[in-house]
């Protein structure tokens, strides 16, 4: 038998519910056959998914079933939600269902939806029930853990109080939605915690699907609940798991957010990491090992020495030095602490954000990858040892998002989030192939179930409140990922776009965030049937409009965009003619829709877009600040000397010299650099090139804004476009002298044809002339000892090398 579920469902025979399968018929004619039964004694989300049945089948039918504890004498179908004593006996039971998975089993006269369902409870950890409890909490783990610790570690539960959803009306508001009846049903402690476990719930939601309720968005709205008079549960005998065991979204202050965004989450089958990993999943864990006053007292060493100062202030927990004994010690003793007093399944020591290069004696010249893992993979081998079934998280991210090389193997109790690999940009080929490199490169190093996916999508709230000009959708994306996933990754988290306790835009997210929820639990799917289905539902006459308008968005997005910091990118920052053309599709839906629930649907995404006519000024107002920006831009041309000035000031030259000349070669483009330096001896020769002295080169041709080089005296190249999925293929010589280094530059041009057909090298454009200039920059840094960096600039930009508007113009005579 297949169960008509957009999940993957394995069946599995339960002896007992096998004999007696059959269909139940829980609501006739508007007239309840059926009652709801639970446990006396039960988890609040079982009461939860009680509720949650009793309500959609009273909107779909107009019949509302009584909940009970114990069963009616008579003919009345008893729906069993939750495992009891009942369940049992009809041998029903929730005995291996973990990671929100669930049982739907049916025989005469009865139905049972149950799965694992668990009260989160704080009481044996220091845990702040409230923001003001917080004092009261870090002043028990302080207490806890003195002389763990020959210094002390940072407070780690700080902020838990956020995961708990109770507001000041918890009852009165939960009654109006579920029935006068709801405090004495729900009973005990109010409110509940993103950490209960709801297998339970599961199971009714994917009862409601198949009786035609779905739930695509938050609040009413988003609901699709169709109205029958009559409801029959088909027999059907099943376990459903999931694909994938984390199915989380980070949550801005759980605590914060309206009711309806969190039961959303639910509905679509959504958990937290916290049956897997516990409270301490991080990421950016091993800041509590480092952030106290008294362990940046008493260990300097512990910190990296960056220009010849130990980094103890960095985002306030400082920079770790990787190498530091007494850090890996001080790191192991505060896991095996956590792992012995609090039982946590789970502990991150994922470093903190922006991670900066230590230049110490043994840290020096090695790579970022090869420091964060080499130090992670030691803590955890000790770990192995004294804790063979706990875990140990770290993130691959930013400098250090590559496998270290000098592992072939990480510890097997070692986990690694991959981070950030772009999802609105997976079908997009060259990006695709990328990241299932990266995905394969750490599979071949970790052991089974240790690969997780830690994937933001904030794209929405780049700029807080800037209004969005076109959105980043990306169903197909987030389909064709954790297709590829499956069997590889345990699951996903990431932050979402979110502002004040609200979804940023809701009626345009949640378009990918639904996508994302199903592929969770099957991966299998096609994703274009999804969607199909989806706008049948959802949008109802305007359904192809709406289909065609989605896939036109997610095809058409930036995906060589690099328009932001260090070539991150918006996916968002398509042409004018683009996001018309959005619109001009989602009017069309609208029209189709009419004044109907579906046009209501259709409306609120257009009203969560920059309307048409403020988009078009903002293309022009931002084309008109460039070129004003651009109007006074020194003026580089080829055959002449030009030296580089303070960065930081308008007009006035470096303190040490740095020329350059510039000359056009048989399609390339030369830059001779001179860097004078009286003390050459101290050069700082970084392996990840930008955490030393090095030049940076940054160049925009009419075909492309803009590339970006960094090269270090030994003439090892740090480039991209200025994401680092770009090589130059420049050809770079080094000389030094006494008093000075020099770099000798060849960057090869070809036309705009062969740079489409391979648009990862060299630089596309033609020779730069007046009446069509390149613009660029070149920069140094001198590193030395120096405790800050100086930096120098042909074309200052009083901030890094990533300024775009301060480039100044380049022409060849």
């Amino acid at each position: 038998m297949k169960l008509p579920l957009t999940l993957l469902t394995a069946l599995v025979l339960a002896p007992v519910a096998v004999l007696r399968a059959a269909d139940n018929c829980i609501v006739e004619n508007g007239q309840p056959r059926a009652e709801i039964v639970v446990a006396e004694n039960r988890p609040r989300m079982t009461t939860l998914a009680a509720l949650e049945l009793r309500q959609f089948i009273e909107r779909m039918s107009s019949a509302r079933l009584p909940i009970v504890t114990v069963p009616t004498p008579g003919t009345r179908v008893k729906i069993h939600v939750g495992e009891s004593v009942a369940t049992q006996r009809l041998g029903v039971v929730g005995e291996g269902l973990r990671d929100g998975a669930y049982r739907i089993a049916t025989g005469a006269d009865w139905v049972v939806l149950l799965g694992a369902d668990r009260d989160f409870e704080p009481k044996a950890m220091p845990w702040p029930l409230k923001r003001n409890d917080a004092p009261r909490a870090e002043a028990e783990w302080k207490k806890l853990t003195a002389g763990k610790s020959d210094a002390a570690w940072g407070f780690p539960f700080a902020s838990g109080f956020k995961a708990y959803w109770n507001p000041a009306d918890f009852l009165p508001q939960m009654a109006a939605r579920y029935g006068e009846d709801f405090p004495k049903l729900w009973g005990g402690k109010n409110g509940f915690w993103n950490y209960d476990q709801s297998g339970s719930l599961n199971a009714v939601h994917a009862m409601l699907r198949q009786l035609g309720s779905h739930f695509f968005m938050p609040g009413e709205l988003g609901e699709v609940v169709p109205k029958k008079a009559t409801l029959t549960v088909t027999a059907q005998n099943a376990t459903v798991r999931p694909d994938f065991a984390l199915r989380d979204w980070n949550w801005y202050n759980f605590s914060s957010f309206e009711y309806d965004d969190l039961v959303w989450a639910r509905r679509v089958g959504m958990n937290s990491c916290h049956e897997a990993l516990g409270p301490l999943k991080g990421p950016h864990g091993l800041v509590a090992v480092m952030e106290s006053a008294e362990m940046k007292a008493k260990h300097p060493e512990y910190y990296a020495l960056i220009g010849g100062k130990r980094d103890t202030e960095h985002r306030e927990g400082g920079t770790p030095c990787f190498t530091s004994v007494g850090l890996e010690a001080e790191t192991v003793r505060y896991l095996r602490y956590l792992y012995n007093t609090f039982d946590v399944p789970s502990v991150d020591i994922w470093p903190v954000d922006g991670l900066r290069g230590c230049q110490c004696e043994k840290c020096a010249g090695k790579s970022a990858s090869d420091l964060v893992w080499g130090f992670a993979d030691r803590v955890a081998r000790q770990l192995l040892q004294s804790h063979p079934t706990k875990r140990v998280t770290c993130g691959a991210y930013t400098s250090y998002v590559q496998p270290p090389s000098a592992l072939a193997k990480l510890s097997p109790n070692l986990a690694v989030w991959i981070s950030n690999q772009g999802r609105p940009l997976m079908t997009d080929a060259e990006h695709w192939a990328e990241s299932t490199a990266l995905i394969e490169a750490w599979r071949l190093r970790i052991a089974p179930g240790n690969l997780l996916r830690l994937e933001n999508n904030r794209y929405h709230i780049w700029g807080d409140k800037t209004p969005i000009a076109h959105p980043v959708l990306h169903p197909r994306g987030v389909a064709r990922d954790l297709k590829m996933l499956k069997g590889v990754s345990i699951g996903d988290t990431g932050e979402q776009s979110q502002v004040n306790g609200k979804w940023r835009a809701p009626a345009l997210e949640h378009i990918t965030l639904y996508v994302q929820s199903r592929f969770l639990w099957d991966a299998d799917q096609d994703v274009d049937a999804v969607l199909k289905q989806y706008c049948a539902d959802f949008y109802g006459p305007a359904a192809s409009d709406m289909d065609e308008a989605i896939a036109f968005a997610e095809q058409n997005l930036a995906f060589k965009d690099q328009s932001r910091s260090r070539g991150r990118g918006s996916p968002a920052n398509v042409t004018p003619a683009v996001a018309m053309k959005f619109r001009d599709l989602l009017d069309a839906a609208r029209k189709a829709a009419g004044d109907t629930i579906y046009g209501k649907r259709i409306q609120a995404i257009i009203d969560e877009l920059q309307p048409r006519e403020q988009v078009i000024a903002k293309y022009r107002q931002r084309d008109e600040e460039l070129a004003a920006a651009r109007a006074n831009a020194p003026v580089a041309t080829s055959g002449k000397e030009f030296r580089l000035k303070d960065n930081n000031a308008a007009n006035t030259p470096a303190t040490v010299p740095t020329t350059f000349l510039m000359s056009w070669e048989a399609n390339a483009l030369v830059f001779d650099i001179v860097c004078h330096e009286p003390e050459m001896k101290k050069l700082n020769i970084a392996g990840d090139v930008h955490n030393g002295d090095c030049v940076a080169i940054s160049i925009e041709t009419p075909q492309h804004s803009y590339y970006h080089l960094e090269i270090n005296p030994d003439g090892t190249i740090a480039e991209g476009n200025p994401g680092s999925n770009w090589k130059s293929l420049a050809e770079v010589k080094t000389e030094r002298g006494p008093d000075s280094w020099r770099l000798r530059v060849r960057l090869p041009v070809v036309g705009e044809a062969e740079a489409q057909s391979d648009p990862r090298h060299r630089i596309a454009g033609t020779k730069p002339t007046t009446e069509s200039p390149w613009w660029f920059n070149i920069g140094r840094q001198r590193m030395l000892d120096l405790n800050k960096p100086e930096l120098q600039a042909f074309s200052p930009t009083k901030a890094g090398w990533h300024v775009p508007t301060k480039f100044g113009k380049l022409v060849v005579e």
